[in-house]
């Protein structure tokens, strides 16, 4: 079988076994050539997505299970192949899937390791793109729930609305780098985001994975909290928590931005909040609405919200310089319906 074809073969295998897929295009492909040796991507096509146990794939692939361990846990370290962390004799591993985590992110979570990864991150910028276009706009519904940022949340906000009582609750943390910000980085120098790096927040095996493979670093729990003021004060956004992998989005590289905005399909479910004004304290300075990242403000007499637009992140509460602005609970709640919580939990997730 030709190299090229075998690419051809692993992204088709991962587009027909993941929930959501990868795009079909050369940029991802180019993707897949530099992140995977030939060798590599035969191991991957008997293993799949769903895999097994060391010792079941190693059988599979027809290899002894000492040097089997040894090629996967390479693989793993370019971030192709996950390894369930803390079962150090016989853990399962498989393939990764588009995402969290995936081949649309991990390439480049740890920044800039290996010979090829400035062109792997300038084809992953390109195929980011593809990815919000091809397969997140495809979904057919809103998929990335909306955080509002917790040090405004109003006092009637429950302990599961609020990410950093979540994440109190959980017992491992890293931190990566944003593969959408680091790629536009790498492939447009001069042209790219202005916002900070290393933003990719992770808990419990997902952030164990990161670090046993070099894909992040180990961070506390007070140094995740500090990452969310940080990020608020840039201008990002709080979103999802799928697997344990929760995002700061910017509104220029993020693929949920990116299919909001250049491709006008609603990726976002909006938090439960939504700014209320203090007009007689509202200067109509217009702050809020420059760094409204949806544009879901407008200023005249003083700063308006649009109900329908506005995403409840509480960016323009925590840069109002005056103090005008609030959140509180929408009039009408944003409920997630049970059959879009059952897609939501199969994001990223291989198919049966």
């Amino acid at each position: 079988m030709a190299e090229n074809d075998i690419y051809q073969e692993l992204l088709d295998m991962i587009n027909r076994e993941d929930v959501v897929g990868l795009p079909n295009t050369p940029a991802m492909k180019r993707v897949l050539e530099l992140q995977m040796t030939p060798d590599e991507v035969e191991i991957a096509l008997k293993i799949g997505l769903t895999g097994g146990t060391l010792e079941e794939m190693a059988q599979k692939v027809g290899m002894e299970k000492e040097k089997f361990r040894q090629k996967v846990n390479i693989m793993a370290d370019k971030g192709t192949m996950w390894i369930d962390p803390g079962n150090a004799d016989n853990p399962n591993c498989r393939v990764l899937p588009s995402s969290a985590p995936g081949f649309i992110e991990t390439g480049i979570w740890g920044n800039v390791r290996f010979p090829y990864d400035v062109e792997l991150a300038t084809n992953l910028h390109q195929a980011v793109i593809e990815w919000s276009r091809d397969d997140l706009c495809t979904l057919g519904f809103p998929f990335a729930p909306v955080w509002a940022h917790p040090w405004v949340l109003p006092e009637d906000a429950r302990p599961e609305e609020n990410l950093a009582e979540v994440l109190r609750e959980r017992d491992y943390f890293s931190l990566s780098f944003c593969p959408c910000r680091l790629s536009h980085w790498i492939a447009e120098p001069g042209n790219h985001c202005q916002h900070m790096l290393e933003t990719c927040l992770h808990t419990g095996d997902t952030a164990r994975w990161c670090v046993e493979h070099k894909q992040g670093r180990e961070i506390t729990y007070d140094e995740a909290l500090e990452l969310l003021k940080k990020a608020n004060a840039d201008g990002l956004v709080h979103t999802i928590d799928i697997n344990g992998f929760i995002c700061n989005c910017c509104n220029d590289c993020c693929p949920m931005f990116i299919g909001l905005h250049q491709f006008n399909t609603k990726t976002l479910i909006p938090s439960a909040f939504i700014p209320r004004v203090d007009e007689e304290e509202c200067v109509a300075c217009g702050d809020c609405a420059d760094w409204c990242p949806v544009g879901a403000i407008t200023v005249d007499q003083t700063a308006q919200i649009d109900p329908e637009n506005c995403i409840g992140c509480g960016v323009c509460v925590t840069h109002c310089s005056v103090g005008a602005m609030a959140l509180e609970r929408r009039a009408e709640q944003v409920e997630i319906s049970d059959e879009l919580k059952q897609q939501m939990d199969e994001h990223g997730k291989p198919k049966a």
